[in-house]
């Protein structure tokens, strides 16, 4: 079976999670014996445009070059179009895409498709976040268009009407995203797909009732770039780490609140030390040390140096994939629960969950584990297993995306009977 993955704006070294996400799954499912390639955007002499290095790739990259920024959304999904019928796929896998994803799957309807959302794209077209104002949004654009696009426009007013080379903004004005018609355009393609894989359960309800076939499918984890190191308590009078990873410069991850947690935590013990991935300005407090961005391999090694992993994040987090990384370490978890997070750590098994934005609860999680150094070796323990069982990434390919994939070409061959 060949398989064709579309993503106008994959990145590659990835500069974020979807890449890396999309690489994984093509990957794995050219292991189970699939025909794969992936079509990806590219525009000759555009500073803005990321580049991919498709050498660097273990599956075949299909470049589809536009011309430039203001090319309109149906010329460049008939270049796709052109570029898939030379492939002649049996199904289409339709990635990330800003603004452009429904006039792609227009243009390729003849083909079977998977839809995949890795944010909540469909829903806030301002910045996929759903997230306003320090606290998650209660609007969604498919149920409330004329407030999203307001606030849309008036979040983007600087950049489409100042003429700043905002990607994400020019497309939303080429996309006519802005108009009615993009919304309707948007309700048939999620009505059309043949599946929808959404990260979290949280994104399947906002979705509703619109198309039967909609799959949670979370990312996974390399076990091999994350190995399991085996948690031991520490001696006396060695500090216990603390280690929250990720963009703790962006507000919905948290770090605020860890940081007010771990100060009311130092008043009454200073047996801990919180690591972050992070710099901060200023003098830190004697608690804290500022690590700044670490690669993979530093990020593996950081997880084996710690004992707990928190992670604050404060808006409905898709995934949460870095806590996904400790675990398989063998970490135990303190999240909030929110999102892709909720999915992942198994409250009281393999870490423990408090309300979002709760400092008080933070602290007595933070505190219970820094109190049990035999409860934080159980649960990083089950940790790991629930990570090797569930989230491995060819355990991931085999039990969710290869049946999901199987079920829309058996679709698709009933209807060609039919």
């Amino acid at each position: 079976m060949r398989l064709a993955f579309i993503d106008p704006v994959f990145t590659w070294p990835p500069a974020g999670g979807a890449p890396l996400d999309l690489y994984h799954s093509i990957l794995g499912l050219q292991r189970l014996g699939y025909t794969v390639a992936l079509f990806h955007g590219v525009q000759p002499g555009d500073p803005l445009s990321q580049p991919v290095a498709s050498d660097d790739l273990p599956f075949e990259c299909i470049p589809v070059e536009t011309s430039d920024v203001w090319e309109k959304p149906e010329g460049l999904a008939a270049k796709y179009r052109a570029a898939v019928d030379a492939y002649n796929p049996d199904a289409v896998f339709l990635g990330f895409g800003f603004f452009l994803k429904p006039y792609l799957a227009q243009t390729l309807c003849s083909y079977p498709q998977i839809g995949r959302y890795y944010a909540y794209e469909p829903f806030c077209p301002r910045d996929f976040r759903r997230f306003k104002e320090g606290a998650v949004c209660p609007k969604n654009y498919l149920v409330t268009p004329r407030a999203c696009t307001a606030c849309t426009m008036r979040a983007m007013g600087r950049h489409v009407l100042g003429g700043y080379p905002n990607p994400y903004a020019l497309e939303y004005v080429n996309a006519r995203a802005h108009a009615p018609a993009y919304h309707r355009l948007l309700l048939d393609t999620l009505r059309r797909f043949d599946a929808i894989a959404v990260n979290n359960a949280h994104t399947r309800e906002l979705l509703g009732d619109l198309n039967p076939n909609i799959h949670v499918v979370g990312g996974g984890v390399d076990l091999d770039a994350f190995p399991y190191c085996s948690l031991s308590p520490r001696p006396p009078g060695e500090k216990t780490v603390l280690l929250m990873t990720g963009r703790g410069d962006d507000p919905t991850k948290g770090r605020h609140i860890l940081m007010k947690a771990a100060a009311m935590l130092a008043e009454r013990r200073q047996d801990f030390e919180l690591w972050i991935t992070d710099k901060l300005a200023g003098e830190a407090p004697p608690w804290l040390r500022c690590l700044g961005w670490q690669t993979p391999k530093k990020l593996a090694q950081l997880y084996a140096r710690a004992d707990i992993a928190v992670f604050p994040s404060i808006w409905e987090e898709p995934f949460g994939l870095v806590a996904l990384e400790a675990m398989a370490v063998g970490r135990p978890v303190v999240a909030a629960d929110v999102g892709g997070l909720r999915d992942i750590v198994a409250h009281e098994k393999t870490g423990l969950r408090y309300p979002a934005m709760d400092t008080r609860a933070l602290v007595v999680a933070l505190a219970r584990l820094l109190d049990d150094p035999i409860l934080r070796c159980r649960m990083g323990e089950a940790g790991h297993a629930r990570a090797a069982s569930e989230f491995h990434w060819p355990r991931i390919i085999e039990q969710r995306y290869a049946p999901m994939i199987e079920q829309v070409l058996a679709g698709a061959g009933k209807k060609k009977l039919s």
